[in-house]
């Protein structure tokens, strides 16, 4: 799995000053540049490692609760839009071909 990430990096007079918004909110500041990425390297580490542990929560969870989080921000009326007989209609919402008389 490959990220992308915008890193801002900033030369000033007390030394460099560099910011991940992809990341943390977080300044990252310090003397030199080595001082800088070895900061940057660290938070990149530690996203990396959360979103891993996430992405394996998501692997292990039962396919109801995949179903409940994927709905959970959705209002009432979005939840009274989606198809009631989305299996035996599938053809229509895979392949766009019409309804099937009920």
């Amino acid at each position: 799995m490959s990220y992308k990430i915008n890193i801002s990096l900033e030369k000033k007079e007390s030394g460099y000053s560099a910011s991940c918004p992809e990341i943390t909110d977080k300044q990252f500041e310090g003397d030199s540049l080595d001082i800088i990425f070895s900061e940057l390297k660290k938070a990149i580490q530690l996203e990396l490692q959360t979103q891993e542990k996430k992405a394996s929560k998501k692997v292990n969870q039962p396919i109801w609760e995949v179903a409940q989080s994927l709905i959970k921000d959705m209002t009432e009326d979005e939840l009274n839009l989606l198809p009631t007989n989305g299996a035996e209609q599938h053809d229509h919402y895979i392949y766009g071909t019409p309804k099937q008389e009920e």
